[in-house]
């Protein structure tokens, strides 16, 4: 029974590790950048918007470059400023999208702690899911050869 389970695990991931893999490189940047906001912030003092820009910037290039070698790199790929400069479209239309559904959520919830906790979450899933499109089919697409 566990060796027809990891089996299964296993051929389940050999499909769709490139999912699995985006999905731990954007956990793996949400801490990131959760941390270097806090450290902007409350560390150096800086003012909320400038630490949260930085904080942003530096998280779209980590996140272009992790992809880029670790998750999609199997694929043929265009030039990398292209890709970063495709990378910042899509990561703020991302987060415009993020910010969007939380603010319409947390109005409709107004005020309230479980309203505030699903506005949050919702956003953040609809990031993801404009992150991923964004990233597999137009970031890291297969570029063909001429």
């Amino acid at each position: 029974m566990l060796s027809q389970s990891l089996k299964w695990g296993s051929a389940l991931w050999s499909q769709y590790q490139h999912v699995g893999r985006f999905l731990l490189v954007g956990g793996g940047v949400f801490i990131v950048d959760a941390a270097l906001f806090y450290l902007f912030a409350a560390v150096l003092g800086w003012g909320l918007a400038s630490a949260r820009v930085a904080a942003f910037l530096i998280a779209v290039v980590l996140s272009w470059l992790v992809n880029r070698c670790w998750t999609f790199r199997y694929r043929v790929q265009a030039p990398m400023g292209a890709q970063v400069l495709a990378s910042l479209v899509v990561s703020g239309t991302a987060a415009i999208a993020n910010l969007s559904v939380f603010y319409f959520i947390s109005q409709w919830f107004e005020g309230s702690p479980l309203g505030a906790v699903m506005a949050f979450s919702a956003g953040v899933l609809t990031g993801l899911v404009f992150n991923w499109f964004g990233a597999n089919y137009w970031i890291f697409k297969n570029v063909v050869a001429d």
